[in-house]
């Protein structure tokens, strides 16, 4: 989606539907970058709690609802308005990633902290969510990263520059990308150790 291409004219939800599944690329950017690019930054950065850009947000979000043929909406009835039906596939579709990440956090975390079929427990989920969301942002995006998608630090390392960049709350001296790398290994570590703490004072390893 060229960010260069200009507004398009009002259309209604039946034009703008229309003109989607048509594959007008000055409408897929208008509807995707700008008349939605504020719900979907919103929805996709309050369920996904590690740093994400917008422009990845809703990329990824265009790949979603416009594959099968649009299916999701060639089946929109019109008994609401566009808006509010694409919100509420996008908070689905975030909620969903987020849960997904967090199984797979989950699974990891429970044998470090051998929780014997943690599965079943949902205290031992619960318990994850609340120590997940305590964590720093860049902190949870290490731990994404890393531990759940299982990069080695050294390939998250130009991501995490960008990070820090746009993050002021992240402080580092340092100098170069071989120090950096050294900065995100050793902040990863601290971090799963904090998050495996976490979970031992919720009653879970030891």
């Amino acid at each position: 989606m060229n960010s260069r291409l200009g507004r398009v004219i009002y259309m209604t939800d039946r034009e703008t539907v229309e003109s989607l599944l048509a594959g007008d690329r000055r409408v897929i950017h208008d509807f995707f970058c700008v008349r939605c690019r504020p719900a979907l930054t919103y929805i996709g950065r309050y369920f996904c709690q590690y740093v994400e850009s917008p422009e990845d947000l809703i990329g990824e979000f265009y790949e979603f609802l416009s594959a099968d043929d649009w299916h999701k909406l060639r089946i929109f009835k019109y008994s609401c308005s566009l808006n509010s039906y694409v919100t509420i596939i996008a908070s689905r579709y975030f909620q969903h990633k987020r849960d997904r990440g967090l199984l797979s956090l989950e699974e990891n975390m429970a044998g470090a902290v051998n929780v014997p079929d943690c599965g079943r427990d949902v205290f031992f989920m619960d318990a994850l969510q609340k120590a997940v969301k305590n964590m720093h942002p860049f902190d949870r995006f290490l731990l994404q990263r890393i531990l759940i998608e299982g990069n080695k630090p050294g390939d998250v390392v130009e991501e995490a520059a960008d990070i820090i960049r746009m993050d002021g709350t992240v402080r580092t001296d340092a100098a170069d990308m071989k120090a950096l790398a050294g900065y995100v290994y050793t902040r990863y570590n601290r971090a799963r150790k904090s998050l495996r703490k976490s979970l031992e004072k919720a009653g879970y390893g030891g």
